[in-house]
């Protein structure tokens, strides 16, 4: 549709006429392309929208998936978000994270406040863990395996130090070497077995298979108390602190990375370790983070501490349906106000826990209360400060009518809430209460001895 004036005469030579397509090539001229089709074209291969009919049309980008086994022996569902949950190797610890575990891709972080070494217990355990899970699999656990552990530490012996899995009391253990000395086949054990044989009558067999006795059957109710650990019986273990795990880890299983090298070696070797073992769960230990006798002195300084945390953080992300982080750190070393390395490194992290062990007075009150029952003593207190977020929308943590909020002249107020005493109530109970005025001096009761 072309704009004109009515009074303009169609065909006037004296009007120019509007080009609407492009002028023909001479002869001899190779055929030119439109040039507004060519722009449109360099347009959208920069910002990747439609191409043209004669373009192949880009791939869709398809998803990462998991690359962990769903039959692995130490991850669970999350029973409160169903995401992948690794065990800490202290069951105590793992209802405390609200998860029954760590889950997969977060960092942990456990300080002391004190000069005492009680979050060692739980490093030791945390690796003895996932040593156990290694081991699980079969006889080639050595050399396939499903678990790997990386400790970044100068103590070139800490896998000797792996506490072993807790067998029973001294009871339990001699009972269970005579079941295995009995399973023996021996000439002995034989004969006894023939001999009980012939002396069981078919009535007594009649019996123990009608209540259930020779296949040793359990209740109902131990078997919804026992359900989790029949449903995930490797899990999550038992560990003595004062045993060490036999044979001790190798280095197919645990592999140890000094933090006195510089930073791209450190994050060059981590990176290593997760390109090698692609379809194993990597555990990270970090243990005594920041502590002078391992660390030089430039990581107190937040300008060569924050990309160390930083790189390690961003390759756990990177790698975060495969991977868990525990570090200690003893929190007196920087507890001073003006000091910013404490909360700068509790940032870096998405679980807090603090252990703040009892004074000696304490202590000696703890001891003298419990003196009969020392398993019962108490060695401190075990402060959360921060918990596994999951996503976006938050910690998915329901507390019920236990805040109430104030929408005041100057500000918003949130403050806990509790049913008020209606003062009413109370005076008119109080007047019912009070004799009358006449018989104040009388009384039903008698006061004789």
């Amino acid at each position: 549709m072309s704009f004109r004036k009515r009074s303009e005469v169609l065909g006037n030579p004296n009007v120019p006429r509007i080009q609407t397509r492009a002028p023909l090539p001479e002869r001899g001229m190779p055929p030119q392309r439109n040039p507004l089709r060519n722009d449109i074209r360099n347009v959208t291969s920069r910002i990747g929208g439609l191409s043209m009919r004669d373009e192949p049309e880009p791939a869709l980008a398809t998803p990462k998936s998991s690359q962990i086994d769903a039959s692995h022996p130490g991850i669970r569902p999350s029973p409160a978000t169903s995401q992948p949950t690794a065990a800490t190797g202290c069951h105590d610890l793992d209802k405390l994270l609200s998860h029954m575990g760590l889950p997969l891709g977060q960092l942990l972080l456990v300080q002391e406040q004190s000069a005492t070494d009680f979050s060692s217990v739980i490093v030791k355990t945390f690796a003895a863990q996932g040593i156990v899970h290694n081991r699980i699999e079969g006889s080639n656990a050595f050399t396939k395996g499903n678990t790997h552990l990386v400790v970044l530490t100068l103590n070139q012996s800490f896998a000797k130090e792996l506490p072993g899995v807790y067998q029973g009391s001294r009871k339990d253990v001699k009972r269970t070497k005579v079941s295995t000395a009995e399973s023996e086949v021996t000439v002995q054990n034989t004969l006894e077995s023939v001999a009980l044989k012939q002396s069981v009558a078919p009535k007594d067999l009649k019996i123990a298979w009608r209540y259930g006795l020779k296949d040793g059957s359990k209740s109902k109710g131990n078997q919804k108390q026992n359900s989790d650990l029949d449903t995930f019986p490797n899990y999550s273990h038992t560990f003595d602190i004062t045993s060490r795990l036999v044979p001790a880890p190798t280095s197919a299983e645990l592999t140890l990375i000094s933090p006195v090298q510089t930073l791209s070696m450190v994050l060059a070797q981590l990176k290593a370790v997760f390109k090698k073992h692609e379809r194993k769960v990597i555990r990270v230990v970090i243990p005594n983070l920041l502590h002078p006798a391992m660390y030089p002195p430039k990581y107190s300084q937040l300008s060569e501490l924050l990309p160390l945390l930083h790189g390690i953080r961003s390759i756990i992300k990177e790698n975060g349906d495969r991977a868990v982080l525990l570090s200690t750190l003893s929190s007196d070393l920087y507890s001073n106000s003006g000091c910013q390395v404490l909360p700068m490194v509790e940032n870096m992290f998405d679980s807090v826990i603090s252990l703040e062990p009892f004074p000696q007075e304490m202590s000696q009150f703890l001891e003298r209360v419990y003196k009969s029952q020392p398993n019962k003593i108490q060695h401190g207190l075990v402060h959360v400060f921060k918990l596994p977020l999951l996503s976006d929308r938050g910690e998915m943590h329901v507390m019920r009518s236990e805040y109430a909020f104030r929408n005041g002249k100057k500000k918003f107020e949130i403050e806990p809430w509790g049913i008020p005493v209606d003062d009413s109530e109370t005076s008119e109970s109080n007047s019912t209460a009070d004799p009358p005025s006449g018989q104040q001096g009388q009384t039903s009761v008698s006061i004789d001895f």
